[in-house]
């Protein structure tokens, strides 16, 4: 079974309710879509296919995918607790989904359109059109998976020292010759 937004946006719904802090559940429809956005994205960038089939179009807030919005419009801007889904998330997909909570369930519906707006797919798509998988992939890989070689911090003694013990047990048990890696 494909999964859906809404199977998305009700784990989302789900991990907000388990991950209440100081009384504080702020998951609206604004920030839901936001969210499923970034499912998206991430997703795609990750497995070069989408999380879901819904198509998400760039409106005036940002990022929408129409059929979230009218299953949500009864709602208006009020808080969100669950919407009718079927949980046909698999473990990857699940803790995709978690990772973009965790990362992007921090800020505020508005801090959230905010950033959305200032991202090449929502910028690059005539209002209310839709935002393509390519250009969600591109803006995604290049954004957040690059790596700068010196971004990366130098090893700790400690941490070479583990790396050199694990080099030993692989090559100890047949699974790598430390002379393939020279």
């Amino acid at each position: 079974m494909m999964t859906s937004v809404f199977d998305v946006a009700n784990y989302i719904l789900q991990l907000g309710k388990e991950n209440v802090v100081d009384g504080e559940y702020d998951l609206t429809p604004m920030k839901l879509q936001k969210l499923v956005y970034y499912c998206q994205g991430f997703h795609l960038a990750l497995y070069d296919k989408p999380l879901f089939p819904e198509t998400i179009e760039a409106w005036k807030h940002g990022p929408v995918c129409p059929p979230l919005y009218r299953a949500l419009k009864p709602c208006g801007s009020a808080l969100v607790f669950e919407i009718d889904a079927k949980d046909s998330l698999t473990e990857a997909e699940k803790q995709l989904v978690a990772d973009v909570y965790w990362k992007y369930g921090q800020f505020a519906t508005w801090k959230l359109r905010s950033m959305t707006h200032e991202e090449a797919p929502w910028l690059m798509v005539p209002s209310n059109g839709t935002i393509s998988s390519e250009s969600m992939t591109d803006f995604f890989n290049k954004h957040f998976f690059e790596v700068n070689p010196q971004d990366i911090p130098p090893l700790t003694g400690q941490e070479r020292v583990e790396i050199g013990k694990a080099f030993e047990e692989l090559e100890a048990s047949g699974e790598l010759s430390i002379s393939q890696l020279r």
